[in-house]
């Protein structure tokens, strides 16, 4: 990659540079503690009990199984208005019960700037934005 600051890959990696890699479930987080994840930087990120059983106390014991954290929110770029998206079955189903939003279609949640206000407050470590092309 180039080192021009208009280069739009490069922004872009960098905004997404705190993704967490090797993400995992909610029941593992409960069982075996160890509240942290990394980052694509290398950098660790860490959550406090009451965040992750804030989600748990949303899940299903099937949900605890499969939902991995910390939970996507990406850039919506089908929506003309300017959103913001949950995606996959679980996810979107979570996320849509601590908002009290209905899904847009199976897997999928659209968020607009208010709902990920929301959500960023019930979730600040829980809940990381994506931005994507």
């Amino acid at each position: 990659m180039s080192d021009d600051p208009m280069n739009i890959e490069r922004m872009i990696a960098d905004m997404n540079s705190s993704m967490p890699v090797n993400r995992r479930t909610v029941s593992d987080y409960l069982e075996n503690g160890n509240l942290t994840y990394k980052t694509r930087s290398g950098e660790t990120g860490d959550f406090g009990r009451g965040e992750l059983e804030y989600i748990a106390s949303f899940c299903t014991e099937t949900e605890k199984l499969r939902l991995r954290i910390p939970i996507f929110v990406s850039t919506d770029t089908s929506s003309e208005a300017g959103a913001w998206k949950v995606e996959g079955n679980v996810e979107a189903e979570v996320v849509s019960k601590i908002l009290g939003k209905k899904t847009y279609r199976e897997g999928f949640l659209r968020l607009h700037y208010p709902d990920l206000a929301d959500l960023r407050r019930k979730l600040p470590e829980l809940a990381v934005v994506l931005f994507l092309p």
